[in-house]
């Protein structure tokens, strides 16, 4: 941890396990070490490694299971909920109702620059 970041340990732990993750270094699936052990890595108290893990279980980026320990989620990016996914897909019917109509209005100004003389 760098005691020039004006972040707390915990978001500074969290940011780089979050890196972890995002480069692939913390494959989908894999068992992060025990809080313990990651205390120990980075030089902070258990309960520090214990916040940072709930950032990232809030963001959906790792999953624990009694007994077992804490896992990179398989695919935090289909995380959503049903009614999430409805809204996407009511999102994007609105856009592609929206760039019917551009490209119709599109349509439209080349005819009238083709005629124009």
């Amino acid at each position: 941890m760098s005691p020039d970041d004006p972040r707390n340990a915990y978001e500074q732990v969290a940011d780089d396990l979050r890196k972890k993750i995002a480069s692939g270094a913390l494959k989908a699936g894999q068992r992060l070490d025990g809080n313990a052990k990651m205390a120990e890595r980075y030089g902070v108290a258990a309960m520090t490694i214990r916040h940072a893990l709930d950032i990232l279980r809030k963001e959906r980026l790792i999953v624990s299971q009694q007994g077992r320990g804490t896992f990179v989620a398989s695919d935090p990016e289909s995380a959503e909920s049903p009614e999430q996914a409805t809204q996407m897909v009511g999102e994007l019917g609105e856009i592609k109702a929206a760039l019917d109509l551009i490209n119709s209005r599109l349509d439209r100004l080349e005819e009238q620059v083709r005629e124009r003389p």
